[in-house]
């Protein structure tokens, strides 16, 4: 999840709960306040009977009691119940026209003119009153919304444009390579966190470069100076096993140095390849067919083919094309058959399926699974050929890796199947 939509969820269920409560609170207000009114204007009206019974306007009266506005009658209690003079209670009255009852906020007094009593009761219909705060409240709660959504719009649009540097410096992170000597540009910022990691940034690549310059150039250095005092030995081991006056363990002997001196210069070999694609030295690409990699493959190890008397059987529904670096590819299909044929039994069978899009190789050999944690990890070896370094798998999934490719193993039918495709984004 991006950190913007992150955000903006966060916001979105911060404010629910905030608009909520809002909305409980203004609907609290409103009604309080209305009453509170409604109250008053029912105080003033009792305020104005008490002055129509000071001066007897028996007219007034009479007409308030009969259109049904107010009750006033004479009473010995001096106060209710509760103590209290002035009494506030919600009633339902009924209307004659509409034939329903509606609900009504009444006040009930008791006021002393002269020396009787009086109790006045006054109502004040309450439909008008909610209509009103329906209306409010309906105006509120989309006023509510309305900000409700622009603020998450606004949130996104606020975040979207402070974050656009973090976003720049993402961009270039991931474009950046060591092996390209070039620093990325970092967008110009006025926040500090990220004026602060741009610099940080620029820091780690400036020795990022420095390191991978001068551990290529170590690199380089020592595969040819290895490889130099390696041709000497060689040179003079060749002398010296075409002397005439060898006895037969002294002949075993320099065979193994040879042996030995071969498996090293191999090793050397290996080592630099690796090196140089961990540091994506590799970048001429093109189209390539590995249908016609497999056909070089097996020329190339037609002898070791035949010695194990292994049988091929290849399978082609369309050819599959890489996009990789030429030389790579060879070097990934060799090394794999390669190991099928190694790791192979007399008489054993190499099963070769290629379609659109997927490579697999299937070998018979041991009857046990490989081991999956160490497979791919170098020096990591199984078979008892003194001529395996054990790099071939390492070296195969690293330019698989490298190449957008994948490369897997199953064992399926006491048979080792290896499946090279290209990675899924």
């Amino acid at each position: 999840m991006k950190l913007i939509t992150k955000t903006s969820l966060y916001y979105l269920l911060l404010s629910i709960p905030i608009l909520i409560l809002s909305g409980f609170f203004c609907y609290y207000i409103v009604t309080h306040k209305i009453r509170h009114n409604n109250d008053e204007i029912l105080v003033n009206r009792v305020q104005l009977m008490q002055h129509y019974l000071v001066e007897k306007d028996s007219v007034t009266i009479d007409f308030l009691v009969k259109t049904k506005e107010a009750q006033i009658y004479k009473t010995l209690q001096e106060h209710f119940k509760n103590g209290n003079k002035t009494i506030f209670s919600d009633t339902l009255i009924l209307d004659k026209a509409e034939n329903e009852l509606d609900p009504h906020r009444m006040i009930s007094a008791i006021v002393k003119i002269k020396n009787n009593n009086y109790q006045i009761k006054i109502w004040r219909s309450t439909i008008e009153t909610e209509e009103l705060i329906e209306g409010i409240l309906f105006l509120m709660v989309g006023f509510l919304v309305a900000l409700f959504f622009i603020s998450i719009l606004l949130n996104f649009w606020i975040s979207k444009r402070i974050w656009a540097p973090f976003y720049a410096t993402l961009s270039n992170l991931k474009s950046f390579r060591a092996s390209d000597n070039e620093i990325p540009l970092f967008e110009k910022t006025t926040i500090n966190e990220f004026k602060a990691l741009n610099k940080s940034l620029k820091s780690m690549m400036e020795k990022m470069i420095t390191d991978y310059t001068t551990q290529k150039k170590f690199t380089e250095n020592a595969s040819h100076e290895i490889q130099t005092p390696l041709a000497v030995i060689k040179s003079k081991v060749d002398l010296l096993i075409q002397s005439e006056n060898l006895r037969a363990n002294e002949v075993e002997l320099i065979v193994a140095i040879e042996d030995a001196c071969s498996k090293l210069t191999r090793l050397n070999k290996s080592l630099l390849l690796l090196t140089k694609i961990e540091n994506r030295q590799y970048k001429t690409t093109e189209e390539v067919s590995v249908e016609k990699m497999i056909d070089s493959a097996l020329i190339l190890f037609e002898d070791y083919l035949k010695e194990k008397n292994i049988t091929v059987i290849k399978t082609i529904e369309a050819d599959y094309w890489i996009n990789m670096n030429p030389d790579l590819g060879l070097v990934l299909i060799n090394n794999l058959i390669q190991n099928a044929i190694r790791h192979n039994v007399e008489n054993g069978s190499l099963i070769i399926a290629i379609k659109s899009g997927r490579l697999a190789l299937e070998n018979t050999g041991d009857t046990a699974p490989l081991d999956m944690a160490v497979l791919f990890k170098r020096f990591q070896k199984k078979s008892t050929s003194h001529s395996s370094i054990g790099l071939g798998l390492a070296i195969a999934n690293e330019i698989a890796e490298v190449s957008g490719l994948t490369l897997k193993y199953k064992f399926i039918n006491s048979k080792h199947r290896f499946i090279l495709k290209v990675q899924r984004k």
